[in-house]
């Protein structure tokens, strides 16, 4: 076991607000589960991540690339559909490993990754790397849930060419850390990236947001939305970046984090970072956090909703909107499991 640094900030603040980096307790699994494809077409065993793949810290992305391997390449102009199961058990409860990602041009890839397992979990480590072509469509939901004792590294890597468009959508439901770090590089003019999440956290779960994206094409569009709610002693910590390089002239980037704290003792942190050395350019960023407001709460109440229901609806009016933005085969898990976690919570 040994100390980390995980999610460094790009432009690093002062040292004693504790906020430049995660410091976390970290060991590499020795033995990984196995993946579950809906489809193996396009599916082959092996692969290398880039040189330059940007992971949480150089120790979580050599654990992940030493364990399993896998390279998905869809053709130019092919449109397919894949879901990835990573399931913990008694016999497999850690898994580490690698997915590099092709796609051709003007190819189209609707991805949903499910993450879960009753059993108690170590370690979960995945990065992946996403290569889009000019004109490639990428569609990622992304389901994590249960795993009560573990802790999660999400890593990706994206990179777009001209045109090239990706969507993320998460639920970040489960898991005693979760460690999630996405990186974005707009090369290609008129390219987009979208990077959404939805959270319901308590107990003392921890998670931790690391979102950047580069602007280098013109005309290059990127958003980030961050969106959920704490409870009990849960903690959150966010921290976003939209780099607008020089030459990315009629870029637009936007980047929101939003956190419901359903408890006094609940923590967010929120570091939304814009950095510009071009002229021609929009760049957007916003952060809210607090409880709920008691008049909300009453008028909902006085409409005959229960201090519950009035609860969830406040809840869920704030991350509905990205829940159904995801893959239609995770709506009603999303949604039952963001209940089940809160429901039984009072304000207090």
């Amino acid at each position: 076991m040994e100390e980390i640094r995980v999610n460094r900030l790009p432009l690093l603040t002062y040292r004693y607000l504790h906020t430049n980096d995660t410091p976390m307790q970290f060991e590499a699994p020795e033995k990984s589960g196995e993946p579950v494809f809906s489809d193996i077409i396009y599916v082959k065993e092996g692969g290398e991540l880039p040189e330059d793949f940007n992971g949480a810290s150089k120790e979580t992305v050599k654990a992940a690339a030493d364990g399993r391997r896998y390279t998905i390449t869809v053709p130019a102009h092919a449109e397919t559909s894949l879901t990835i199961t990573l399931k913990a058990d008694e016999a497999h409860p850690d898994f580490a490993g690698q997915f590099v990602f092709y796609l051709g041009e003007e190819a189209k890839l609707s991805l949903v990754w499910r993450i879960e397992g009753e059993a108690p979990s170590d370690t979960c480590l995945i990065a992946a790397y996403y290569d889009l072509k000019e004109g490639a469509n990428l569609s990622v939901s992304r389901m994590e849930k249960g795993l009560t004792h573990a802790t999660i590294y999400d890593q990706r890597h994206t990179h777009l060419a001209r045109k090239a468009k990706a969507v993320f959508l998460a639920a970040e439901l489960g898991g005693q850390n979760v460690i999630v770090h996405s990186y974005g590089k707009l090369e290609g003019d008129k390219s987009t990236m979208q990077e959404k999440a939805v959270y319901a956290a308590r107990g003392d779960q921890h998670l931790d947001f690391f979102c950047h994206i580069d602007h280098i094409g013109k005309k290059t569009n990127a958003k980030i939305d961050i969106k959920g709610a704490l409870a009990d002693t849960a903690k959150k910590i966010f921290r976003g970046t939209l780099n607008f390089k020089k030459g990315c002239s009629g870029s637009v980037g936007d980047e929101g984090d939003y956190a419901i704290q359903l408890d006094p003792h609940t923590k967010n942190i929120s570091l939304p970072l814009l950095l510009c050395t071009e002229d021609d350019v929009v760049g957007n960023h916003a952060s809210s956090a607090g409880q709920l407001d008691a008049n909300t709460i009453y008028f909902l109440m006085t409409r005959g909703f229960s201090l519950e229901e009035a609860r969830r609806i406040v809840v869920e009016a704030l991350i509905r909107p990205i829940i159904d933005s995801m893959d239609s085969s995770l709506h009603d898990e999303v949604i039952e499991e963001v209940r089940r976690k809160l429901d039984s919570k009072e304000i207090k």
